[in-house]
């Protein structure tokens, strides 16, 4: 790849980590102000859209990164550790994120929000917080441990 290709994939990288680091934020903020209304859409409308755009970028980042999480999936030998974490940190990120999605849409069709069966405070009893919550905790994580990486990654 020449350098122009590589510095090219490298900005189109970053600006895909900004677009999700901004979604996040944009996902928690729409919830957070679900009462109000903006534009003449419901709150939870703007959540949902917010949320739909998040995910699509999630499913823009784990594209970029196809051929690690393939790699990881072939358990090819030649997956090297640090490459096998972030192939693994991305699938979990897949899987936290679908859940999210999958609990909010269920309370959306529900009409109500679906409690767990676990003791603890309400906000851990309520399946979609609960799932946001652990993905907010991992996505911090995720970003925390690579932020000096985040300007300058590259797709392997």
């Amino acid at each position: 790849m020449t350098s122009s290709r590589r510095d090219g994939a490298i900005s189109r990288r970053w600006v895909l980590h900004l677009a999700l680091i901004a979604g996040f934020v944009a996902t928690f903020v729409t919830a957070i102000f679900l009462s109000k209304r903006y534009l003449g859409l419901s709150g939870v409308a703007d959540h949902a859209v917010v949320s739909l755009l998040v995910f699509a970028f999630v499913l823009v980042h784990l594209f970029q990164r196809r051929r690690t999480i393939r790699s990881l999936f072939a358990r090819r030998a030649v997956v090297a550790a640090p490459r096998a974490r972030l192939a693994r940190s991305d699938l979990v990120l897949w899987l936290l994120t679908l859940n999210a999605m999958i609990s909010g849409v269920a309370d959306y069709l529900n009409g109500t929000t679906i409690y767990l069966p676990i003791p603890g405070p309400i906000i851990f009893q309520k399946w979609h917080a609960l799932s946001v919550l652990i993905l907010l905790a991992y996505v911090t994580t995720h970003v925390t441990r690579r932020r000096r990486r985040l300007r300058t990654s590259h797709v392997r």
